[in-house]
């Protein structure tokens, strides 16, 4: 019987302990992306035994395996479960270094996945790992289940003061994303970090507890804040480039 916790084992049990190679693709020591997702199908009871391809026929495969395609809400964001499967890329065009894929481990956006960028199996925040891969088209499949029709979005939470000004910015240093303006590494613990170099997309910036923050939408349609350097009065106090200065 298909299982997702069985698929989702073979991800973790393999994480941190496998190589990236898209030349030896089959294991046991090394995968590439799509390899992954269909060993993990296959060890889920979804696809049988030997069933392989890239990440371009995942699609198909998918479907005739009953997966469906998880739409978009209304704000045009992915309402992401675990075990949903994700792809990035337009069908018939994300074969390669095209395209990439993954799984969900959680509804807070968290996938696991083989990759380039860490040299292996890890667990990575889609919407960080996402919007350095230049936010690709995404396509995300569920087992037995589709939503058809948009959901309402509820709106972001979004802290009182936001001013409206969109760029980009360039940490100099790792940078905690954050679900509200609170500093209190207790109280808002970290839901993702961005390293030094990666760029930051943000549409509106706050002055609030002691730091200037810029701020965005996420893939998820949750409003997420990061701290960007000190509120000390002036405008180029940052940890980076690319906000006021």
């Amino acid at each position: 019987m298909a299982n997702l916790e069985n698929m989702l084992k073979w991800m973790t049990d393999r994480q941190g302990k496998v190589s990236y190679s898209m030349n030896q693709r089959l294991g046991p020591n090394s995968y590439d992306c799509s390899s992954a997702v269909y060993l993990a199908l296959i060890s889920g009871g979804f696809l049988p035994q030997h069933t392989i391809g890239n990440t371009d026929s995942l699609f198909g495969h998918l479907e005739k395996a009953g997966w469906k395609q998880v739409a978009p809400d209304a704000t045009g964001n992915f309402p992401a479960q675990r075990g949903d499967i994700f792809i990035w890329g337009s069908r018939g065009a994300s074969s390669g270094a095209a395209g990439h894929t993954g799984i969900f481990t959680d509804n807070q956006d968290t996938i696991i996945h083989c990759n380039y960028g860490y040299n292996g199996i890890t667990s990575n925040n889609h919407d960080v790992i996402w919007t350095v891969n230049g936010c690709p088209p995404i396509t995300i499949y569920r087992y037995g289940q589709t939503i058809t029709a948009p959901v309402k979005p509820q709106a972001p939470t979004q802290a009182a003061g936001l001013k409206p000004l969109s760029g980009i910015f360039y940490p100099d240093r790792t940078l905690a994303v954050s679900k509200d303006t609170n500093p209190d590494d207790q109280a808002s613990p970290a839901l993702a970090h961005y390293q030094a170099g990666m760029a930051i997309y943000y549409d509106s910036y706050i002055m609030a507890n002691g730091y200037a923050w810029i701020s965005y939408i996420a893939a998820s349609g949750a409003r997420r804040y990061v701290a960007v350097g000190p509120d000390d009065g002036q405008i180029d106090t940052t940890w980076g480039r690319g906000f006021f200065n």
